[in-house]
């Protein structure tokens, strides 16, 4: 890399030591430490990044592995949830407002109700 001996990287010490002196010498070494860290973050994300780029060109070209079903994650819910058989345009559209409704129906169950303020009052006074 930078091909420096013992000598050389002991006369930079020194010289750095001097120059910048003990007092700040430990936060130069922080603020090196830090902009080492935010780099590798940074690499780390562009790595993760290229990845799946990668995948997308993959799934979007045919390219993808047989078995791969990652492509569903980038799907919104309401879609993801459809079997691997469907086709697009097949449901008449009382089959799709029916599914809409079950859809509808099931967000309801999963998401608990506030309190109505009624039950607020009346718990106050007992």
């Amino acid at each position: 890399m930078l091909d420096l001996s013992w000598p050389e990287l002991f006369f930079v010490a020194v010289l750095a030591l001097i120059i910048i002196g003990p007092k700040d010498l430990p936060e130069l070494f922080q603020l090196f430490a830090k902009l080492a860290s935010k780099l590798r973050r940074m690499y780390a994300d562009l790595q993760g990044s290229m990845t799946q780029l990668q995948k997308e060109v993959n799934i979007v070209s045919g390219k993808a592995q047989p078995g791969d079903e990652s492509w569903r994650e980038f799907l919104p819910p309401e879609v993801r949830g459809l079997p691997k058989d469907f086709v697009p345009g097949s449901l008449s559209a009382e089959d799709h407002k029916a599914r809409q409704q079950h859809i509808e129906v099931a967000r309801q169950t999963v998401t608990p109700t506030p309190p109505s303020s009624d039950d607020d009052a009346t718990k106050e006074k007992q």
